[in-house]
Protein backbone atom coordinates (compact mmCIF):
# COMPACT_ATOMS: atom_id res chain seq x y z
CA UNK A 1 0.00 0.00 0.00
CA UNK A 2 2.82 2.19 0.58
CA UNK A 3 3.98 1.79 -3.17
CA UNK A 4 0.03 3.03 -4.01
CA UNK A 5 0.63 5.87 -1.86
CA UNK A 6 4.05 6.43 -3.04
CA UNK A 7 3.27 6.39 -6.69
CA UNK A 8 -0.29 7.45 -7.14
CA UNK A 9 -0.58 9.58 -4.54
CA UNK A 10 -3.50 7.68 -3.29
CA UNK A 11 -4.10 5.71 -0.36
CA UNK A 12 -7.48 3.98 0.14
CA UNK A 13 -9.46 4.50 3.43
CA UNK A 14 -11.12 1.25 2.65
CA UNK A 15 -10.76 -1.50 5.81
CA UNK A 16 -11.10 -4.06 2.59
CA UNK A 17 -7.55 -3.31 1.84
CA UNK A 18 -5.09 -4.47 4.77
CA UNK A 19 -1.14 -3.87 4.49
CA UNK A 20 0.13 -6.02 2.12
CA UNK A 21 -2.51 -7.11 -0.11
CA UNK A 22 -2.23 -7.55 -3.23
CA UNK A 23 -5.14 -6.42 -4.88
CA UNK A 24 -7.89 -3.54 -4.60
CA UNK A 25 -11.37 -2.76 -5.58
CA UNK A 26 -11.50 -1.17 -9.10
CA UNK A 27 -14.73 1.27 -7.87
CA UNK A 28 -12.25 2.93 -5.04
CA UNK A 29 -9.21 4.11 -8.04
CA UNK A 30 -12.16 4.69 -10.18
CA UNK A 31 -13.64 6.73 -7.17
CA UNK A 32 -10.66 8.65 -6.83
CA UNK A 33 -10.04 9.53 -10.22
CA UNK A 34 -13.55 11.10 -10.42
CA UNK A 35 -13.07 12.94 -7.73
CA UNK A 36 -9.14 14.49 -9.02
CA UNK A 37 -10.00 14.25 -12.81
CA UNK A 38 -10.81 18.28 -12.83
CA UNK A 39 -7.77 18.96 -11.03
CA UNK A 40 -5.12 17.51 -13.68
CA UNK A 41 -5.02 20.79 -16.86
CA UNK A 42 -2.73 21.65 -18.95
CA UNK A 43 -1.36 23.39 -16.41
CA UNK A 44 -0.48 20.01 -13.74
CA UNK A 45 2.74 19.32 -12.09
CA UNK A 46 4.60 16.83 -14.09
CA UNK A 47 4.37 14.35 -11.12
CA UNK A 48 0.67 15.10 -10.76
CA UNK A 49 -0.50 13.66 -13.99
CA UNK A 50 1.90 10.53 -13.95
CA UNK A 51 0.40 9.52 -10.75
CA UNK A 52 -3.21 10.31 -13.03
CA UNK A 53 -2.29 8.02 -15.29
CA UNK A 54 -0.95 5.21 -13.42
CA UNK A 55 -4.22 4.98 -11.98
CA UNK A 56 -5.65 5.16 -15.15
CA UNK A 57 -3.54 2.58 -15.99
CA UNK A 58 -4.69 0.10 -12.46
CA UNK A 59 -7.82 0.78 -13.88
CA UNK A 60 -7.31 -0.24 -17.39
CA UNK A 61 -4.93 -3.11 -16.27
CA UNK A 62 -7.83 -4.73 -13.84
CA UNK A 63 -11.51 -3.77 -16.11
CA UNK A 64 -9.63 -4.64 -19.07
CA UNK A 65 -6.82 -6.23 -20.06
CA UNK A 66 -6.17 -8.51 -17.22
CA UNK A 67 -9.41 -9.04 -15.41
CA UNK A 68 -10.60 -11.35 -12.69
CA UNK A 69 -13.33 -13.34 -12.69
CA UNK A 70 -15.65 -10.86 -10.44
CA UNK A 71 -14.27 -8.52 -12.81
CA UNK A 72 -14.06 -5.65 -9.82
CA UNK A 73 -10.13 -5.89 -8.45
CA UNK A 74 -6.81 -4.94 -9.61
CA UNK A 75 -3.40 -6.63 -8.84
CA UNK A 76 -1.26 -4.17 -7.12
CA UNK A 77 1.60 -5.99 -8.47
CA UNK A 78 1.29 -4.34 -11.67
CA UNK A 79 2.74 -1.08 -9.97
CA UNK A 80 5.95 -2.50 -10.62
CA UNK A 81 5.84 -2.11 -13.82
CA UNK A 82 4.55 1.62 -14.58
CA UNK A 83 6.45 2.89 -11.33
CA UNK A 84 8.78 4.02 -14.46
CA UNK A 85 6.81 5.18 -18.02
CA UNK A 86 10.59 4.92 -19.83
CA UNK A 87 10.48 1.43 -18.81
CA UNK A 88 6.80 0.31 -20.04
CA UNK A 89 7.49 0.63 -23.88
CA UNK A 90 9.80 -2.06 -23.53
CA UNK A 91 7.47 -4.73 -21.99
CA UNK A 92 5.34 -7.36 -24.44
CA UNK A 93 1.96 -5.70 -23.27
CA UNK A 94 0.47 -8.01 -26.09
CA UNK A 95 1.83 -11.09 -25.35
CA UNK A 96 1.51 -10.44 -21.77
CA UNK A 97 -2.30 -10.46 -22.29
CA UNK A 98 -2.33 -13.13 -24.29
CA UNK A 99 -0.54 -15.17 -22.31
CA UNK A 100 -3.14 -14.41 -19.40
CA UNK A 101 -5.82 -15.18 -21.16
CA UNK A 102 -3.98 -18.14 -22.20
CA UNK A 103 -3.57 -19.19 -18.17
CA UNK A 104 -7.74 -18.45 -17.55
CA UNK A 105 -9.09 -20.17 -20.17
CA UNK A 106 -6.80 -23.16 -18.62
CA UNK A 107 -7.87 -22.23 -15.49
CA UNK A 108 -11.65 -22.58 -16.50
CA UNK A 109 -11.10 -25.50 -18.58
CA UNK A 110 -9.50 -27.86 -15.85
CA UNK A 111 -12.12 -26.94 -12.91
CA UNK A 112 -10.20 -24.75 -10.94
CA UNK A 113 -12.41 -21.77 -11.65
CA UNK A 114 -15.86 -21.41 -12.81
CA UNK A 115 -15.61 -18.98 -15.06
CA UNK A 116 -13.09 -17.73 -17.92
CA UNK A 117 -11.41 -14.23 -17.64
CA UNK A 118 -8.99 -11.83 -19.54
CA UNK A 119 -9.23 -9.93 -22.60
CA UNK A 120 -12.05 -11.57 -23.99
CA UNK A 121 -12.44 -9.44 -27.25
CA UNK A 122 -9.07 -11.05 -28.70
CA UNK A 123 -10.45 -14.09 -28.23
CA UNK A 124 -13.66 -12.85 -30.02
CA UNK A 125 -11.18 -11.69 -32.59
CA UNK A 126 -9.47 -15.04 -33.61
CA UNK A 127 -12.62 -17.03 -33.57
CA UNK A 128 -14.08 -14.80 -35.73
CA UNK A 129 -10.55 -15.11 -37.88
CA UNK A 130 -10.76 -19.03 -37.78
CA UNK A 131 -14.03 -20.07 -37.74
CA UNK A 132 -15.73 -19.09 -40.79
CA UNK A 133 -19.37 -20.04 -40.07
CA UNK A 134 -19.23 -18.06 -36.52
CA UNK A 135 -18.08 -14.54 -38.17
CA UNK A 136 -20.57 -11.47 -38.56
CA UNK A 137 -20.75 -10.03 -41.65
CA UNK A 138 -17.89 -7.40 -42.72
CA UNK A 139 -18.87 -3.84 -42.32
CA UNK A 140 -19.43 -1.93 -45.69
CA UNK A 141 -15.96 0.41 -46.05
CA UNK A 142 -15.21 3.52 -48.41
CA UNK A 143 -13.66 3.08 -51.46
CA UNK A 144 -10.79 3.76 -50.61
CA UNK A 145 -10.28 1.56 -47.60
CA UNK A 146 -8.70 -1.67 -48.44
CA UNK A 147 -9.37 -4.31 -45.77
CA UNK A 148 -5.85 -5.64 -45.39
CA UNK A 149 -4.62 -2.39 -44.40
CA UNK A 150 -6.92 -2.22 -41.35
CA UNK A 151 -5.58 -3.85 -38.25
CA UNK A 152 -7.36 -7.43 -37.27
CA UNK A 153 -9.69 -6.29 -34.34
CA UNK A 154 -10.80 -3.26 -36.73
CA UNK A 155 -11.90 -4.99 -39.31
CA UNK A 156 -15.18 -6.15 -37.77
Amino acid sequence: MDMLHRLTGFRSEDPDVAIGSSRMKLVRIRDHLVQIHDTITDDSAEVDVEQYTRLLLLLLFGGVLFPNTSGNLVSLRFLHHIADFDDTVSYSWGGTVLSFLYRQMCRASMGTQRDVSGFLPLLQVWVWERFLQLRPPLPQLPANVYILDLPLACRW
